[in-house]
């Protein structure tokens, strides 16, 4: 690992004005070709034959189409799968329905057959794919992989074809003060275990509750039905006392003493559970679309060549709507990916370039929750996420005005990234504004949570932000070469420098629209979830308000003192009319069960 970032250094300082004055391509802003071509580019990204890029329409394919061929003219390689240019991924839509069939049966060392009853030993989640599996059983832990702290469930065990047993949570839960505190939440999400399991293969997974769930009556995962991040592999929740009778049979642990064990000295107890096999089989109905991301490379060169730098932006947009109403997504974000393929097409024609390798990604489903994104980052990363130094992200580049600042965030999630932006503003003397956020509406977040370092470029919310209005004719070409410009300098900067030290912030939750402050609870509201059921904890940070007052990821608040909070705008009125330090009632949906909470906002 390359040492980290220290801008302060006198040698560092000179290789940094050695980058930006002699590696960069294109620092014209006003060149007619550039405009020419970043026009050429957004203009088709929002015609009518792009259908507004909803991952519900043909026209999303060929945007993916169009920009995997600029990457291929440009002399990028294809980064994706299978030798392509692009990274598919099913994106579940509507209602999960969970119908038919379902069966868990259980095969012991005395030939048993137990037979499962659905709703009582186990039940089908709705994230779950459709499909059989038959195989010996795997206990895997809590289903991490942590390269930094060497905790890993899966090191030494084939889980390949295998059902694989997973816990939740993380080892050390109910102690914040030891080696998961204030990272349990990047950890634990069901998404991310479901992810690591598949990226080993599983034949299907097995989720159950952690000990810390134990003592509230082992409750079901509730996880919305309307999830739209499926599993490519069935999926199911057992008791605690089910997986026990496998367990203990051949003279071995129960879960209890499994989790202690892992708990005293961080060490995974993961193995196959002998003479044990298991025949799983889910019927779950839903549609689903054929997403893909878009992915292109240029190799790196020299001591720094295995390290990479992500450069990305989302091509999705919202679709049509209504029956015929297009919405183009000119500015959101026609503008990132057109920048992106700005940014491919200068540092391929880079002769002999040395340094970090360079990943140009376009993400799709980024406004149904950074799909793609998390995709690649949970499930499917394609290239090594240890050794990528930093992802630099633009969403909705093509408003910006003199008199309108232009955002930077994520500048304080590696050392020396501050310093770096004022020395490359010197040159074009943007008006910034510096958040002091980790901004989880757009897809640096989801490489954040890996311990990423996440920049952002942003030109602000307008009118016509998710409407029709979004057009060509709005966008400031200008200001966008300018600000693809900058982005230039700071990709070919974190491509051959020192690699920044990833800084680990409170997670700040986003937010939508409306003005004045709440006090806080510190949890994260998944502001893309619309089943009106309830604001959905997203996160809840160990040790605030929330965590104190005993929320739980994937709970569902439905009201603040009485008041209704079907969804985040509900949530986030109700709270601005609360007062820091001052008890409030919580009604909240777990599992099924309405649950009534206290806590205690803080300023």
């Amino acid at each position: 690992m390359a040492e980290p970032f220290n801008w302060r250094r006198g040698p560092l300082l000179a290789v940094l004005t050695l980058l930006l004055g002699a590696a960069v391509l294109s620092a014209q802003t006003d060149d007619p070709a550039i405009l020419a071509r970043l026009k050429k580019d957004l203009t088709y990204l929002t015609s009518a034959e792009c259908e507004g890029r909803g991952i519900d329409t043909k026209g999303i394919h060929k945007a993916a189409e169009y920009i995997a061929n600029e990457f291929k003219q440009a002399g990028l390689k294809p980064g994706g799968k299978d030798g392509t240019y692009f990274q598919p991924f099913p994106v579940g839509e509507g209602t999960a329905k969970i119908e038919g069939e379902n069966t868990v049966r259980l095969k012991g060392p005395l030939g048993q057959t137990i037979e499962l009853k659905m709703d009582k030993d186990f039940k089908v989640l709705p994230l779950s794919a459709s499909g059989t599996a038959e195989a010996p059983v795997v206990f895997a832990g809590y289903g991490l992989s942590v390269p930094h702290i060497g905790y890993d469930d899966f090191k030494g065990v084939d889980v390949a074809g295998k059902i694989v047993v997973v816990l939740r949570r993380t080892p050390r839960w109910n102690h914040p003060s030891l080696e998961f505190a204030g990272k349990q939440e990047v950890y634990q999400g069901y998404e991310a275990k479901i992810g690591n399991a598949e990226l080993h293969k599983a034949a299907a997974i097995v989720l159950v509750n952690d000990g810390s769930e134990a003592a509230d009556a082992d409750p079901f995962l509730f996880v919305a039905a309307n999830n739209s991040f499926p599993a490519n592999v069935p999926i199911v929740q057992l008791r605690r006392n089910v997986v026990d009778q496998m367990l203990i049979t051949d003279g071995g642990k129960t879960l209890a003493n499994l989790e202690k064990d892992i708990d005293r000295d961080l060490k995974p107890r993961s193995g196959v559970i002998p003479n044990w096999t298991a025949a799983i089989k889910t019927n779950v109905t839903r549609t689903i679309h054929k997403c893909k991301n878009v992915v292109g490379v240029l190799e790196g060169a020299g001591p720094l060549a295995n390290e990479t730098v992500c450069i990305s932006a989302h091509y999705d947009h919202l679709g049509i709507k209504g029956g015929n109403t297009m919405y183009p997504g000119a500015d959101d974000n026609g503008s990132g990916t057109t920048g992106i393929m700005e940014l491919a097409r200068r540092f391929a024609a880079l002769k002999d370039r040395q340094g970090r390798r360079l990943v140009f990604m376009l993400f799709s489903g980024e406004e149904r929750g950074l799909l793609g994104s998390r995709h690649y980052c949970n499930k499917e990363p394609l290239f090594p996420l240890e050794n990528t130094a930093a992802v630099v992200n633009i969403d909705m580049i093509g408003r910006y005005r003199d008199d309108v600042p232009l955002t930077a965030e994520g500048f304080d999630t590696g050392v020396g990234m501050q310093e770096l932006l004022d020395k490359l503003n010197a040159d074009y003397k943007f008006k910034l504004k510096i958040d002091k956020s980790i901004y989880y509406r757009s897809d640096q977040a989801s490489f954040y949570d890996k311990k990423v370092p996440g920049l952002f470029f942003f030109t602000g919310f307008h009118p016509e932000y998710h409407k029709p209005g979004d057009t060509v004719d709005k966008i400031n070409f200008a200001g966008m070469a300018k600000i693809i410009a900058m982005t230039e300098k700071l990709v070919a900067s974190l491509s051959a420098g020192p690699r920044p030290h990833y800084i680990q912030l409170e997670p700040i939750q986003a937010k939508k629209g409306g003005a004045g402050s709440a006090p806080k609870l510190k949890i994260g509201i998944d502001f893309n979830d619309e089943s009106n059921m309830g604001a959905l904890v997203e996160f809840v940070t160990a040790g605030g308000a929330g965590d104190k007052g005993g929320l739980k990821v994937g709970d569902r608040i439905t009201a603040i003192k009485g008041v209704p909070t079907p969804n985040f705008a509900a949530y986030t009125a109700a709270m601005r009319q609360q007062k820091a330090n001052v008890a409030v009632e919580l009604s909240v949906m777990r599992g099924g069960k309405e649950l009534k909470l206290t806590v205690t906002p803080t300023p």
